[in-house]
């Protein structure tokens, strides 16, 4: 499913931008590998004048130089994966493929269960993942009970009600459980969650906690009327 003037599925901020500066600084350092790699050349070392010296390619420098740009692709990687999670908050749903790509709400999730971010590609805006949701309530968790295989239920009591605009004191809900999806937190007594719960039972909700849960509420509060005017799109209505 990381501030709203900053899809966001699934992470503090504070975590959030200290990934991004470390993989910004091993994006960096991979670079002047490259650069450095890119600028060596084969000397013949103490070969005496006149010898006449092999310019075949040294094949202990192709292995280097692969790795060099493994190493590469690796922490461009990390980047992106970073600078996904605040996509959600930059105006764009998790795994919104037009927004900076990534996040733990995006996560394909395993065990046959589907999320946004797993179907086929496609994204989500912020107003189509708010359409999408059956509901979106923040509360205290206050019961946690396995509900089947690979889902669990949930028991809140709801301090405030966002979509629909209200309803009862104490909410019940079955879902997926966060143990089977990649990069989605527990959900555990006790703690003060924002719940996005989507439409179709076979995708993961969203939860998120401390200052997650106020910056995306305040994404969701700003989006709520263009949701509104929003049809949930193919395929996750």
């Amino acid at each position: 499913m990381d501030g709203p003037d900053e899809r966001a599925h699934q992470v503090t901020p504070a975590g959030s931008r200290a990934g991004a500066d470390e993989a910004e600084q091993a994006v960096r350092l991979a670079l002047r590998m490259i650069g450095e790699e890119a600028g060596r050349t084969d000397r013949p070392g103490d070969a005496m004048p006149g010898v006449l010296v092999s310019r075949r390619p040294d094949p202990r420098r192709r292995r280097r130089t692969a790795a060099v740009w493994a190493a590469a692709v690796a922490a461009c990687a990390a980047v992106a994966v970073t600078v996904t999670f605040s996509g959600l908050l930059s105006g764009k749903a998790p795994g919104d493929s037009a927004a900076p790509p990534g996040t733990r709400s995006t996560a394909a999730a395993e065990g046959g269960q589907s999320t946004a971010a797993d179907e086929g590609g496609q994204g989500q805006t912020l107003p189509e993942w708010i359409a999408c949701a059956r509901t979106i309530v923040v509360g205290d968790v206050t019961e946690v009970a396995p509900n089947g295989e690979g889902r669990i239920e949930v028991g809140l009591d709801v301090e405030e009600w966002i979509k629909p605009a209200r309803g009862d004191r104490r909410f019940t809900m079955d879902v997926v459980d966060p143990r089977v999806a990649q990069d989605r937190p527990p959900i555990e007594e006790g703690t003060r969650v924002l719940v996005v719960l989507p439409r179709r039972a076979d995708q993961a909700a969203d939860t998120f906690e401390g200052g997650q849960l106020t910056r995306y509420r305040s994404a969701v509060m700003g989006a709520l009327d263009d949701a509104g005017r929003t049809t949930c799109p193919a395929p996750w209505n």
